[in-house]
């Protein structure tokens, strides 16, 4: 039986501010827009996301819970993960690599480059850098999440937001 990742950009986040921490960073009127085209266009899919894993910042966490309504996810399905957040393609991977076998279909919302670096390195495609709101669907026969590995991963297809 398949499994299926979902690799997502966040959705457009406010400029820093002053004073202000990068974590602490909210969508943008614009992004919840994105998160909330992209949301649609995955509510129409036959796969059904189980779980949407986010980093801890605060962009993340508003693009996944978008997301989740839209797909109808329950809240309890959303997991902020801490170590998500301002990593490397290794830290992703070796998350993935820890996801319970009983999972067929998450998602991962996270920030560039490191999810556009990821989306190539498991499917071996050239994605280039996703735009705000972007998601990679990759899809592997693999048995288990932890036999994720280079260009293990076939790419399926990109989802991308509605230009303004």
């Amino acid at each position: 039986m398949p499994r299926y990742l979902l690799l997502m950009r966040h959705a457009q986040a406010e400029e820093m501010m002053s004073g202000s921490h990068d974590r602490e960073r909210e969508l943008t009127a614009q992004g919840q827009k994105e998160a909330l085209q992209v949301a649609t266009q995955l509510s129409h899919e036959i796969f059904q996301v189980e779980k949407i894993y986010h980093s801890i910042a605060t962009r993340t966490s508003q693009t996944a819970n978008l997301i989740a309504d839209v797909i109808k996810l329950q809240q309890q399905s959303v997991i902020p993960i801490e170590d998500l957040y301002n990593s490397s393609v290794r830290t992703y991977l070796s998350f993935i690599h820890q996801l319970s076998d009983e999972e067929r279909c998450v998602a991962i919302v996270g920030h560039n480059p490191t999810v556009s670096y990821l989306s190539e390195y498991l499917s071996g495609e050239p994605i280039g850098s996703l735009p705000t709101g972007g998601v990679v669907l990759l899809k592997t026969e693999q048995l288990s999440w932890r036999n994720w590995e280079k260009d293990k991963a076939q790419f399926i297809q990109q989802y991308q937001p509605n230009p303004i």
